[in-house]
């Protein structure tokens, strides 16, 4: 048996736009992403670990139970998939991680496996923490298995995961543009973004009783026109590029970046807004929902 342990991470989104359906039926947006983990905000981690079995040990890696009760074991294929810590929906046979093997599978015959998910990172929460848990299990066979993939063909695998997957294969801040596949990496020379490295603490609050369906979330958002631009001053919706707004000094966030989602996500959940308001009182500098909802994060000067 081989292992390794890896401890998914999550992101922020500093600032979102919402722009009308396209074709295929998704929704072109525009994103900061942001990294956040423990040396940066008050996040804990996930904690995934993937095992692999030779042809002898597939028996006992596919039915051995487990006798620890504060684990959901499920079954697919080759695939065991344990899960302890946060509950979230779905059957643990059916979670991204057990997809990434099968994505894998599918092209290089993997031996069977083992996958034990801790979860810290709550879901419906916007940080994209199982987007995170997917990636980490590509990148976790591609070392185990030595298919000595690039990183760009892992990006590949990580875009038929899911549109926020990509980020994942990265570790900076990136502009976030199409369905979210669209990634541009931000240069390090950005002095606000240097400011909050060097000088800032990111305090995310997590509401339990706030479970923000992603789909819900982009049904009742106001969509901005596809050609929208600063010069359209009908638009209900005023437009200024993110990469534009984040050179600003973070004093200036709160007046010019936005989350399309929150006035729609906050009418839905009032107690968001009060979250997001405690926060200012604390004196946060910024304070923003993430991604579609409910988590809330704010920039706090060390």
């Amino acid at each position: 048996m081989k292992q390794i342990t890896l401890y998914p991470t999550a992101k922020v989104n500093l600032g979102l736009y919402v722009f009308e359906k396209r074709a295929d039926g998704f929704h072109n947006i525009e994103s900061i992403f942001y990294p956040v983990g423990p040396e940066n905000s008050n996040l804990i981690p996930d904690k995934l670990t993937v095992s692999i079995f030779d042809s002898a040990e597939e028996k006992q890696c596919l039915l051995n139970n487990t006798d620890d009760n504060s684990k959901t074991v499920g079954v697919k294929g080759k695939v065991r998939m344990a899960e302890t810590g946060l509950q979230f929906p779905g059957r643990p046979e059916d979670n991204i991680c057990v997809k990434a093997y099968e994505l894998l599978d599918a092209d290089f015959h993997l031996p069977p496996a083992e996958i034990s998910l801790e979860k810290h990172l709550p879901t419906g929460a916007g940080l994209g923490g199982g987007s995170s848990d997917g990636v980490c299990t590509l990148k976790a066979l591609n070392e185990l298995c030595r298919l000595n993939l690039s990183g760009n063909q892992l990006i590949s695998y990580a875009e038929k995961l899911g549109s926020d997957c990509p980020f994942f294969m990265y570790n900076h801040p990136v502009l976030v543009t199409g369905r979210g596949e669209v990634i541009k990496p931000l240069p390090n020379s950005i002095d606000s973004l240097k400011d909050i490295r060097q000088n800032y603490r990111i305090q995310i609050v997590f509401s339990p009783d706030c479970f923000v369906s992603t789909k819900t979330a982009y049904s009742i958002v106001q969509k901005r026109p596809h050609n929208n631009s600063s010069s359209n001053a009908t638009s209900a919706k005023q437009y200024a590029p993110l990469e534009q707004l984040i050179t600003n000094p973070v004093e200036m966030w709160q007046d010019l970046i936005v989350n399309d989602f929150e006035p729609p996500v906050f009418q839905l959940y009032p107690q968001l807004c009060q979250v997001r308001d405690s926060l200012k009182k604390l004196g946060a500098t910024y304070v923003r929902m993430t991604g579609s909802g409910s988590a809330i994060f704010a920039l706090f000067r060390k």
